[in-house]
């Protein structure tokens, strides 16, 4: 199958630090090739990949990338995966799946796709189609033996409940490391800096070996988003390290840890009881594997697989004459013929 998969313009494919989006589309590039498919990755400058080709976008403007993909992609591909929203919008002649990361796709698509059945049945009105992460196991450190911390992993923004984590760590007695990128120095000045001290530290954006070790590491990860949570990364990569991760029931929190309903929080409060009573907690293994059965890369390539040939052969994807694909290929093809608008 010759697949065209399309990134954004944000950050590079495989990402450094921080970036959920591209960490899926490296993963499913990489697995795709490996099961002899022909990829091609449309993507941010600095992008690597096995892919069969890598075109990295030339300008930041969007209708300028969508011109850069109509230009280079190939005629004969079979399904285009969208990551990004601005090809799936433009309706071109080729079977095209539109992948929304977060909570919802704004523009009607012929064939949306979300990372959690709850965003599918809230945001996408049960329009579509729910595939979940995937993460390659090998590339987290698994671990049994614990240090006495708590972890919090993600962006510092009110949304993801930092400042519960702070509530959590203090009722319950541990220490507390706090990793992610700052995006709201407000919130981050009023909430989280006062608190700040030798039992709680904010070690900054961490990635690679640093984030593998603390994931490893950490006695429970704290997950204490706010807002309707469309999957939840950390959930995964901290079960995949052998270390019990505590949410609260938000958005696809409970989905994600269906198969471990011990991890589920109703309050701070009954979330420092669980970490005081670790030891009724799922072990490193049994979370390893629960990771591995159902939220692998290889399990997502699957699923992508099965939709792709389900898109192909049932003819899910209406061509349309009149698109915004056709339009600018054609406005293209005049300028490079010389010919006029």
């Amino acid at each position: 199958m010759r697949i065209a998969q399309i990134s954004t313009n944000t950050i590079p494919v495989p990402p450094k630090d921080y970036g959920g989006t591209q960490r899926d589309v490296h993963y499913l590039t990489e697995e795709l090739v490996k099961r002899g498919h022909e990829v091609f990755l449309f993507a941010k400058k600095g992008s690597t990949s096995n892919a069969t080709r890598t075109f990295e976008y030339e300008s930041d403007d969007p209708q300028e990338q969508l011109d850069f993909i109509i230009k280079n992609l190939p005629d004969d591909v079979d399904i285009i995966h969208d990551h990004y929203g601005i090809v799936a919008k433009a309706n071109p002649p080729i079977p095209t799946i539109c992948q929304s990361h977060s909570k919802g796709i704004k523009s009607r698509v012929q064939i949306p796709v979300y990372v959690s059945k709850f965003i599918l049945r809230k945001y996408g009105k049960r329009r579509g189609y729910a595939v979940y992460n995937g993460i390659r196991m090998d590339d987290y450190t698994f671990r049994t033996a614990k240090q006495k911390y708590l972890l919090f992993l993600g962006r510092l923004i009110k949304e993801k409940g930092v400042h519960l984590a702070i509530k959590v760590a203090k009722k319950s007695g541990r220490r507390l490391i706090i990793a992610g990128t700052l995006n709201d120095k407000r919130y981050f000045n009023a909430k989280i800096k006062p608190h700040l001290g030798k039992k709680i530290r904010y070690v900054g954006t961490v990635g690679g070996d640093r984030k593998r070790e603390l994931l490893a590491n950490a006695s429970c990860v704290l997950f204490t988003s706010t807002w309707d949570e469309p999957f939840g990364l950390v959930l995964v990569e901290s079960m995949a390290s052998g270390t019990p991760v505590l949410g609260f029931r938000k958005g696809g929190v409970a989905e994600v840890l269906r198969g471990m309903p011990s991890l589920l929080c109703k309050t701070t409060s009954g979330m420092a009881a669980k970490v005081k009573y670790r030891k009724r907690l799922p072990a490193a293994r049994r979370l390893r594997r629960y990771a591995r059965s159902r939220y692998s890369d290889i399990i997502m390539t699957d699923s992508f697989l099965k939709l792709y040939r389900k898109v192909i052969n049932k003819k899910l994807y209406k061509i349309k004459k009149n698109t915004l694909w056709n339009r600018r290929k054609a406005k293209l093809q005049a300028a490079a013929n010389g010919d006029d608008d």
